[in-house]
C-alpha cells in the first residue's frame, strides 16, 4: 500500500487573491532607494551596476508575487487547499489530517493550520453544506504547522503520508506550503530580490497500486545552523529591535546545495531499490522530472553535469515565482502538472533544502 498525490492546488497573489507582480524593474528601484550593499564590495550598488538584467544574470529571477496588505498566510493556504480538494474530487469532510509548512506562519499560535480549519468550517456553513449547530463536531482532525525552512513543504507531505499509512481511519490528508516572505524583507540587503509569496497544496490518498510515494529521505545538518536564518521575528531578548530580514550566507548555501542535490538524488534511488515491497527497479535515467526547490535558476547545472541528467529534466519556475521557501516545491509540482509534464506512470523526484540546514526528497510514481 502506498500514499499517492490525488490532487494539487496553488494560490498566487495578484491572480487568485489581492497582490501584485513585482518586476525586476521595481525591485531595482527598491534596492537602490535603500542603498542595498553590493556583496563583496562593502558599499551600495550604483545604478549602472544593479539593473533588472543583472538580477536575471545572478539568480535567474525576472519577477515574483507579493501579497496585498489585506492578505495573510491562512488566506493563501485555504485558497490553495480548496483548489487541491477540488482537483482530487473530494471535500473538507473527507480530510483526516492537515499539515502546513511555513517559514512565515500567521502567528506563533494558534497554528496557521487551525486558522485554515476555522475558515473552512465557516465556509461550509456559509455555503449551506454544514449546519451551525453541527460545526463543533466537524473537522476535529490533527492540524498543525511545521518549520524546516524551505524544506517545510516536503516535511509536511512526509508526515501526512506516514499518518495515513498508520491511521487506517484516515484515507485522505492535506499538506501545504504557504508563505508571505515579502513581510520579512530588508531592502538594504540585496538578497531581498529572491523572495516571493504564495501557497500550494497536495491532497494525499492512501491507495493500493503502484502509483504513489515510493520512498522519502529527510535529514539535517545543524552544524551549519547560521547559514540561513531570520531576524526581527523571534522571542529572544534584544537591547534594541532588529529590523525583519532573511539573512543567508550565499557562499555557504551554494556549497551545501551543490553537494546535497546529487547526494539526495543518489540516496533516494538507492533507498527505493532497497524497499522490500518494490515492484520494479529504479535508475536515475528512468526519472522523468526532477522538481527541486527553486532557490535560483543556476543551481541545476552542476547536478545535471555530475549525474548526466539532461538539464531539461529539471523543472524551473523560479524565473516567474522567485524563491517561495516552503511553497516552492509544491508550487513547482502544481505548475508541472498544469503544463502536462507528469502523466500516469511518470517518475518524479521532489527535492528541497533550506535553513537549519534541512533537506528532503521523495520518489513519486505518478
Amino acid at each position: 500500500m502506498r500514499v499517492k498525490i490525488a490532487g494539487t492546488g496553488k494560490c498566487l497573489p495578484g491572480t487568485d487573491l489581492p497582490g501584485r507582480i513585482v518586476t525586476n524593474e521595481e525591485m531595482v528601484g527598491l534596492l537602490l532607494a535603500h542603498k542595498a550593499v553590493k556583496p563583496g564590495a562593502n558599499r551600495p550598488w550604483s545604478p549602472d551596476e544593479l539593473t533588472p538584467q543583472k538580477i536575471v544574470d545572478l539568480v535567474g529571477i525576472r519577477e515574483r508575487r507579493w501579497v496585498a496588505d489585506s492578505v495573510n498566510t491562512s488566506d493563501l493556504a485555504i485558497f490553495a487547499a480548496e483548489r487541491a480538494l477540488a482537483d482530487a474530487g473530494i471535500g473538507w469532510q473527507d480530510v483526516g489530517i492537515l499539515a502546513i509548512g511555513s517559514s512565515t506562519p500567521e502567528a506563533l499560535f494558534p497554528s496557521t493550520a487551525c486558522m485554515v480549519l476555522n475558515k473552512a468550517i465557516k465556509g461550509e456553513i456559509a455555503a449551506g453544506r454544514l449546519f451551525e449547530q453541527d460545526a463543533r463536531g466537524f473537522l476535529r482532525i490533527p492540524a498543525f504547522d511545521l518549520l524546516a525552512a524551505c524544506t517545510s513543504g516536503l516535511y509536511a507531505i512526509d508526515l501526512v503520508r506516514k499518518h495515513l499509512l498508520t491511521e487506517t481511519g484516515s484515507r485522505y490528508g492535506l499538506a501545504l506550503g504557504a508563505e508571505v516572505l515579502s513581510r520579512l524583507l530588508d531592502f538594504s540587503d540585496t538578497n531581498a530580490d529572491l523572495w516571493g509569496d504564495g501557497a500550494a497544496a497536495v491532497v494525499l490518498e492512501r491507495a493500493d497500486g503502484p502509483s504513489g510515494i515510493v520512498c522519502t529521505v529527510m535529514g539535517t545538518d545543524s552544524l551549519s545552523i547560521d547559514a540561513a536564518y531570520s531576524v526581527g521575528h523571534d522571542t529572544r531578548r534584544h537591547e534594541s529591535p532588529d529590523p525583519p530580514n532573511i539573512l543567508i550566507k550565499g557562499h555557504d548555501i551554494q556549497k551545501f546545495v551543490l553537494r546535497i542535490i546529487p547526494e539526495l538524488i543518489a540516496r533516494t534511488i538507492e533507498k527505493a531499490n532497497a524497499a522490500p515491497d518494490r515492484t520494479r527497479s529504479y535508475r536515475i535515467e528512468d526519472i522523468d522530472l526532477f522538481i527541486c526547490h527553486q532557490a535560483n535558476a543556476r543551481i541545476f547545472e552542476f547536478p545535471s553535469k555530475k549525474l548526466g541528467i539532461p538539464l531539461e529534466k529539471f523543472y524551473v519556475n523560479v524565473d516567474r515565482r522567485g524563491n517561495c521557501s516552503s511553497t516552492s516545491v509544491l508550487l513547482a509540482l502544481r505548475e508541472a502538472v498544469e503544463e502536462g509534464r507528469l502523466r500516469k506512470g511518470s517518475l518524479a523526484i521532489l527535492l528541497s533544502f533550506g535553513g537549519g540546514l534541512t533537506w528532503g526528497s521523495m520518489l513519486v510514481e505518478w
